[in-house]
């Protein structure tokens, strides 16, 4: 499966969407659709990371350092979430610096 989002990508938070932090979860709402997500443990430690704009590889090496993942695994996986939070407009990604 290719990967559709580089690592170079730049995420952030998009504009509307709200979010609470209860200790190991998140809940996030899209203020657009007036949906509700949850987010818990890795997801939410990479929705913490995403407050500020951060490249898919840094979300990555985080994660690498603070859960037993491999990076390989760790890169799926990071890029299939990303994926989803895309999706459903909560994230928004920015063109890489310099570019």
């Amino acid at each position: 499966m290719p990967e559709t989002i580089p690592l170079s990508a730049i995420v952030v938070v998009a504009d509307e969407v709200l979010s609470s932090d209860l200790g190991t979860e998140h809940v996030l709402l899209n203020l657009r659709d007036g949906t509700y997500y949850g987010l818990e443990n890795v997801g939410s430690h990479i929705w913490k990371l995403v407050q500020k704009p951060i490249s898919v590889a840094e979300i990555c090496n985080a994660i690498v350092e603070t859960h037993e993942v491999d990076e390989g695994r760790c890169r799926r996986d990071v890029v299939n979430l990303l994926g989803e939070l895309l999706k459903r407009r909560l994230v928004e990604l920015l063109a890489p610096a310099g570019r």
